[in-house]
């Protein structure tokens, strides 16, 4: 079995039971010395859900190392192969091992304080350790989309944010309030706290119809 993290779409258990159906031991953890970030553009919300390549809407949330934050998670164990599905819908990324924090006072295998966590990447890597031939990244990428991924001046793509927003909701305030105060926009400094404050087109994300029920490409 293979201990995984989910910050995004899979802090709720029903989504994350979707995208991995044969899930065990789903909990809440904390994982220090990240935050979550907005700046990967979703090739997925251009394959799949009508988004426009040009305009600036196209961010996905990634994980980056941070000095100060603390995220709250999702950790389940699955099997190599569900893994292996999970890891290519993610390809985009890059899987790291990190150390977690349990939320209650519970009797852990010191071997399940550990997880696998998607987090940044770059294109020059990602082109040249994860696409073997141009020909592939086109297949993944290119037919969609011929810009940078990772990006500092992208936005949210509001259905997916409505998403995860209604994901973190679903385990509590808590766990609310850590991903609207440590999740940041592309820029790297504006809390999405402080986005949904300054966008009054997104103040009813909790009453959006997302249209997202197999997700993919945004842990």
């Amino acid at each position: 079995m293979i201990s995984v993290i989910g910050y995004g779409s899979l802090l709720s258990e029903a989504s994350a039971l979707q995208t991995v159906p044969g899930l065990q031991n789903f909990r809440l953890v904390r994982v220090p010395g990240y935050r979550r970030i907005f700046n990967k553009v979703g090739v997925v919300f251009l394959s799949r859900h009508g988004a426009d390549p040009e305009s600036a809407y196209l961010a996905s949330c990634a994980t980056q190392v941070s000095a100060v934050d603390a995220i709250i998670c999702s950790q389940f164990e699955c099997s190599v192969e569900q893994f292996s599905a999970l890891y290519e819908r993610e390809h985009r990324f890059r899987w790291i091992e990190v150390d977690v924090q349990p939320l209650e006072t519970i009797a852990l295998d010191k071997g399940l304080l550990k997880g696998r966590m998607c987090t940044e990447y770059s294109d020059d890597d990602y082109r040249l350790n994860k696409c073997i031939t141009p020909q592939e990244y086109d297949a993944r990428v290119g037919q969609y989309y011929d810009g940078a991924l990772w990006r500092d001046d992208i936005l949210p793509f509001p259905r997916y944010l409505a998403f995860c927003l209604q994901a973190a909701t679903s385990q509590g305030a808590e766990v609310l309030a850590n991903f609207l105060d440590s999740s940041y926009l592309a820029d790297g400094s504006t809390t999405i706290r402080t986005y949904l404050q300054q966008s009054p087109e997104l103040q009813n994300w909790d009453e959006l119809d997302t249209g997202y029920h197999y997700p993919s490409d945004h842990r």
